[in-house]
C-alpha cells in the first residue's frame, strides 16, 4: 500500500507537480490522426495534463496544438475560424498559427507591429503511428520522437483507437499490469471446457481459444518483474495441461504504456496519458508486423475498445448507468456480465473513485508488478525534483525502444522464460530479477 502523501505524488500531474513535470519529459499521444481529417477541418477541444488546449490541422496538413484561451483577453480558441494557415478568435480577430506567432491582428491600428510581440502559449506535435504526439516540457529537453515498434511499421500495419476513462490515470494503467485478473474478469463460461490441446507442446504459439481455456483453468500465475532501462519486464506463468508453462511477457514503459503479452506476429500497447488528475484516455495501438491489418480487423478492434454514444465522445457502458451489468449472464454465460471486452476494465478501474485511496489495499504476490511499477515512480517524481532525468529523457534517451515487444508463448517445464524475446537490452540473468 501507499501512503497518503506518496498516492498523492504520483497521482497529479498538473503543471508544476513533480510527476506533471515527469509526464511533461514524454512525447504524449492525445488524438487519432482521424480526428483532425482535412486541412482547415474543426478545431476541436482537447485537455491534457490538466490543461486546456485546442488542436487544429492547419492549411498545410500540420497540427497545431495551443491553450484554448486566447492571450488578448481570454475568449476560448474552440470557437475560431481555421483557415489560411491559422486560428482565428472570433472576437477580435487575432489569428495564430500553428508554432503560436501571432499572424494577424485586423483589429488593431494600422502599421502598429504589436501582433509581433505576441504568442499564444503553442506545443509541438507530431504524427506517427495513425496518433497525433505533443511535447509540453522545456524545449532544451525534448526527447527524441517515438520510435517504438508500431512508429516504425507502413501505417497499413497499425490501427490506433482512443477513448475516454473516468478515473486516475493509474489506476486505468494498473489494470494492465496485472496479469491475475485475466483468470476472473476476463473469462466466459464457455472457456472453462478443454480445447484441443495441439499448442500446449514448447516452443508453440498459442491459439486465442487455448489462451481463454489456459487463464481460465490457471486462474493464478506466478508472477516476476525484471528491472529494464525502459521500465521493467512482467513474466506470468502458468502451467498446462501438458505440464508446460504459459508464460505472458508485459514490458511495461515508463510513465504510463504497456505492450501487452501477445503471440505471433502481432502485437499491442495500451497508452494512459492524463487528462487531468480525474481522468485519462486510453489509446490502444494495434499492430502487424508481417501483414497489413484488414478492414474488419479494424472494425473489430474499434468496437472492442470504444462502444460509444452517438456523440461520439460518451461511452455507452459507464458507472451512471451500472455499466449496462446482465445479472443473468454473470451466472451462464460471462462471468463479469458486461460487454464488450474492454469495458469489463473501465467498470472495475472507474467504480474505486476518481483516485483510490491505496492506504486500503491488501496486496498479495500477483500484485508484484503494481508494485514494483510505483516504486518506479516514486522515484521518478523524487528525482526529477533533483534535475535528474527520466529514463528516456534528457542523458538518458539511448534506449533501443524499437526492439521493445511483448510474448505470448508455450515453453517447456525446464525452460527459464526469461530468456524469451529479451531483444531490448534487458539480462536474463537471475540475479537481476525482483519478486
Amino acid at each position: 500500500m501507499l501512503t497518503p502523501e506518496e498516492n498523492d505524488l504520483i497521482c497529479r500531474t498538473d503543471k508544476g507537480t513533480p510527476m506533471g513535470e515527469v509526464m511533461r519529459r514524454y512525447w504524449q499521444p492525445f488524438l487519432i490522426s482521424d480526428e483532425l481529417p482535412d486541412p482547415d477541418c474543426d478545431a476541436i477541444r482537447v485537455r491534457l495534463l490538466g490543461e486546456q488546449l485546442v488542436a487544429f490541422r492547419d492549411t498545410n496538413g500540420v497540427v497545431g496544438l495551443v491553450a484554448d484561451a486566447c492571450p488578448h483577453r481570454g475568449a476560448s480558441m474552440f470557437f475560431g475560424i481555421n483557415q489560411e494557415c491559422g486560428l482565428m478568435c472570433i472576437y477580435h480577430g487575432w489569428k495564430f498559427d500553428v508554432n503560436g506567432e501571432c499572424t494577424d491582428m485586423p483589429s488593431d491600428l494600422p502599421g502598429s507591429g504589436f501582433k509581433d510581440k505576441v504568442r499564444i502559449e503553442a506545443y509541438p506535435c507530431i504524427e506517427s503511428a495513425g496518433v497525433i504526439w505533443t511535447y509540453m516540457g522545456p524545449k532544451e529537453k525534448e526527447p527524441p520522437h517515438p520510435n517504438f515498434i508500431f512508429n516504425n511499421l507502413p501505417q497499413e500495419n497499425v490501427h490506433a483507437f482512443r477513448v475516454p476513462i473516468y478515473c486516475n490515470w493509474l489506476q486505468s494503467m494498473e489494470g494492465n499490469i496485472d496479469s491475475t485478473h485475466l483468470g476472473t474478469l476476463h473469462v466466459d463460461y464457455q472457456d472453462m471446457h478443454p480445447v484441443d490441446l495441439e499448442y500446449d507442446k514448447p516452443d508453440t504459439y498459442p491459439s486465442g481459444a487455448f489462451v481463454r481455456y489456459n487463464l481460465a483453468k490457471y486462474r493464478y500465475a506466478r508472477i516476476d518483474v525484471q528491472d529494464t532501462s525502459y521500465g521493467y519486464r512482467l513474466i506470468a506463468s502458468r502451467p498446462t495441461d501438458n505440464g508446460n508453462q504459459h508464460v505472458r511477457t508485459n514490458c511495461h514503459v515508463l510513465p504510463y504504456s504497456t505492450f501487452i503479452a501477445s503471440p505471433g506476429k502481432g502485437g499491442s500497447v495500451l497508452i494512459h496519458p492524463p487528462t487531468d488528475d480525474e481522468n485519462c484516455y486510453r489509446i490502444g495501438i494495434q499492430f502487424r508486423t508481417d501483414r497489413p491489418i484488414t478492414g474488419q480487423e479494424r472494425r473489430t478492434i474499434t468496437m472492442a475498445g470504444t462502444y460509444m454514444e452517438s456523440d461520439g465522445k460518451t461511452r455507452k457502458n459507464r458507472e451512471e448507468n451500472d455499466f449496462n451489468v446482465d445479472r443473468w449472464a454473470q451466472k451462464n454465460t460471462i462471468l463479469s456480465g458486461i460487454w464488450p471486452f474492454a469495458d469489463q476494465d473501465y467498470a472495475i478501474i472507474e467504480t474505486m473513485g476518481k483516485i483510490f485511496d491505496r492506504t486500503k489495499e491488501h496486496l498479495y504476490q500477483g500484485d508484484q508488478a503494481i508494485i514494483r511499477n510505483r516504486q518506479q515512480l516514486l522515484k521518478m517524481a523524487m528525482d526529477i525534483q533533483e534535475g535528474i532525468d527520466p529514463p528516456g529523457t534528457g542523458n538518458n534517451n539511448d534506449i533501443p525502444h524499437h526492439l521493445i515487444h511483448s510474448v505470448e508463448k508455450i515453453i517447456g517445464p525446464d525452460d527459464d522464460p526469461w530468456f524469451l524475446e529479451a531483444d531490448a537490452g534487458e539480462t536474463t540473468e537471475k540475479g537481476q530479477r525482483t519478486r
